[in-house]
């Protein structure tokens, strides 16, 4: 029989699951919500070139998703058989998260008008703000 501390969690839990899609269902309109892209595209500017409009396209953040998912499935199996290590499997995991968080900051400050050199500066200072966190688990951790 299960502990009835676990039912009582799982039940608030699927609760508190519910509720929030209710508010976010109901406090947003959605009917009348318009993509950046097709906005600008509607009011005659020409849409962003580049990487940015790469980035805005549904089949490129499809096509990512796949890919993503397909590789931690192969990197799962990898895992499984043998192949490869528990520490090599978190330095992945970490690195991507890494390298999305610092390429996000970049591109995000030079779609809000910045100019390269602030927007290297923005990635470089959450490349420390990473290393600071890691230096702080690490000493946390151990000792």
């Amino acid at each position: 029989m299960a502990n009835t501390t676990y039912l009582a969690s799982m039940v608030l839990m699927g609760l508190l699951g519910v509720g929030v899609v209710l508010f976010v269902l109901r406090s947003r309109r959605w009917r009348h919500y318009v993509p950046r892209v097709a906005r600008d595209v509607a009011d005659g500017e020409r849409p962003a070139s580049g990487l940015a409009g790469l980035a805005g396209r549904t089949s490129t953040w499809t096509a990512a998703y796949v890919v993503l998912v397909v590789g931690f499935m192969f990197g799962a199996m990898a895992y499984a058989s043998g192949a490869i290590t528990g520490p090599a499997i978190i330095g992945a995991v970490v690195a991507l998260v890494a390298g999305f968080l610092v390429a996000g900051v970049y591109f995000a400050m030079r779609e809000n008008g910045r100019p390269s050199a602030q927007a290297a500066a923005g990635g470089a200072v959450a490349t420390g703000m990473l290393a600071v966190v890691a230096i702080t688990i690490v000493l946390v951790t151990t000792g």
